[in-house]
């Protein structure tokens, strides 16, 4: 029996190059997976629907019969997981499905590799594996600039997380929306801090687009508080020391 993954629909925004599409099975047991994965430019957010079937014979046919429909939705640039089926220990996990699926799409508008691995074990042993990947061409991004003149400085705020501070700005000048598509535009892209004569300031001159901040803003992560300090003293327009 062969076992395969579909690419059902793929959607896309960017030009992109199949360079690997195979399917193995460690077993005879018989299983077939569909998956779609759709980019979703609005929200900087990709999408996986994937459905497993089981292939079994009914009156002298075969016949495919759905077991789990995972579905997935993670930020651009971000990998995610899904898993369903019996935990380790449980009655069952050895001889039930489980199922489990990693997906990943680069960051918005730069190139990388976007894939989706499908496995349906039993226990640990492995009964189907499917694979999908993608190589994906961006038309790639130039650095943030970020500077008083384009950050409401009445934003700029220093918060901590653990062991990593993060300078919290919003734009000055800009519509919510344009604010918010700034924001999913530029997640994982390097942010460039400049000083009130547009110089680069370059103690800082290597910090990135973790996330959005209050819908419409920028979250840069630094590793010490006192160089995310100054990182936000530069954008209220301050001299730095």
């Amino acid at each position: 029996m062969k076992y395969f993954l579909t690419l059902f629909s793929v959607v896309i925004l960017f030009s992109v190059a199949l360079i690997a599409f195979s399917h193995t099975a460690a077993t005879t047991a018989s299983y077939s997976t569909e998956a779609t994965i759709t980019p979703m430019a609005d929200n900087g957010q990709y999408k996986v629907d994937v459905s497993i079937s089981h292939l079994v014979q009914k009156n002298g046919r075969l016949v495919e019969e759905v077991v789990a429909r995972p579905r997935i939705q993670s930020n651009q640039g971000c990998a995610a997981s899904f898993y369903q089926g019996p935990s380790a220990g449980t009655p069952g996990y050895g001889t039930q499905d489980n199922f489990s699926v990693d997906v990943s799409w680069p960051y918005p508008n730069e190139s990388g590799t976007a894939f989706c691995t499908v496995l349906v074990k039993h226990g640990d042993t492995v009964v189907s594996k499917s694979k999908l990947q993608l190589q994906i061409v961006g038309p790639g991004r130039v650095p943030l600039i970020l500077s008083a003149q384009n950050v409401d400085p009445n934003s700029v705020q220093v918060s901590m997380d653990k062991s990593t501070a993060y300078v919290l700005l919003e734009f000055a000048g800009k519509t919510d929306g344009e604010a918010r598509k700034m924001a999913i535009d530029n997640f994982g892209n390097q942010a460039q801090i400049r000083n009130a004569a547009g110089q680069i300031v370059d103690v800082v001159d290597g910090g990135h687009v973790a996330g959005a901040y209050n819908g419409i803003g920028l979250a840069l992560p630094y590793d010490t508080a006192d160089e995310a300090q100054r990182v936000a003293n530069v954008l209220k327009g301050l001299a730095i020391k």
